[in-house]
């Protein structure tokens, strides 16, 4: 008796929670974009196009030339790890005893939301994971054209690893990362294939001494303050 009152428990909880938010966006301003409230590791197409009104760009950018250019990035969109697959198929079996248990008590299944019916996984049964997936194949490689495009006059100069330097970690899906981004950068600039690709370095440090992309595994400090 006590197991089914926490289930209907619970269940009645997921309930609340799905009504509320569905209440708060159908009070929100027609305006609301979503993509303007997503999170940091968000795909980087979600915001290319979105404007943002507080930035205030300098007005002697006609008298600037670009010299050089550095820039950063994530990995693209990958699969869920390992971890994160056992996670989802343990809730979807969380959910399929909860529906079960309503069912046995014969108790109403009008307020359950219709996902909640025999819903499954979508990497069920995979057994490996974290890997870059089409989508972020894609997202590298337009972030690639997207960058060579803003900055034309950086990328004139015939092809050189000393000149475009590409680094990337040895974690598969960020080595596969930039070499769909080098792959939009330089593209149309070789004669490799129907799209004129051509060959282009990409190198990295081994994981025990690579102190700049992933200082994290090498810096003692940064373990002890727990990060």
């Amino acid at each position: 008796m006590l197991k089914n009152s926490m289930n209907l428990a619970l269940l009645l909880l997921i309930q609340l929670l799905l009504i509320a938010i569905a209440v708060q966006y159908s009070t929100a301003d027609e305006s609301f974009d979503v993509r303007q409230h997503l999170s940091t590791v968000s795909r980087y197409g979600i915001v290319k196009d979105i404007s943002d009104d507080s930035f205030a760009p300098s007005q002697n950018l006609d008298q600037c030339t670009p010299i050089h250019l550095n820039l950063v990035a994530r990995h693209g969109t990958r699969a869920p790890t390992k971890k994160r697959i056992r996670e989802l198929e343990a809730f979807a079996a969380r959910l399929e005893v909860l529906v079960r248990d309503v069912k046995e008590q014969k108790q109403s299944l009008d307020k359950i939301p219709a996902w909640l019916m025999g819903w499954n996984s979508p990497w069920k049964g995979k057994r490996t994971g974290g890997e870059l997936i089409s989508e972020g194949e894609d997202e590298l490689y337009h972030l690639g054209i997207r960058v060579r495009e803003q900055f034309p006059s950086l990328f004139s100069e015939e092809y050189h690893p000393a000149i475009y330097s590409i680094k990337t970690t040895q974690v598969p899906r960020a080595s596969a990362s930039a070499v769909a981004f080098g792959m939009g950068l330089f593209s149309g600039k070789g004669k490799l294939g129907p799209g004129g690709h051509r060959a282009f370095a990409v190198t990295s440090e081994s994981r025990a001494s690579d102190t700049v992309l992933r200082f994290h595994d090498c810096c003692q400090s940064y373990k002890l303050v727990g990060f």
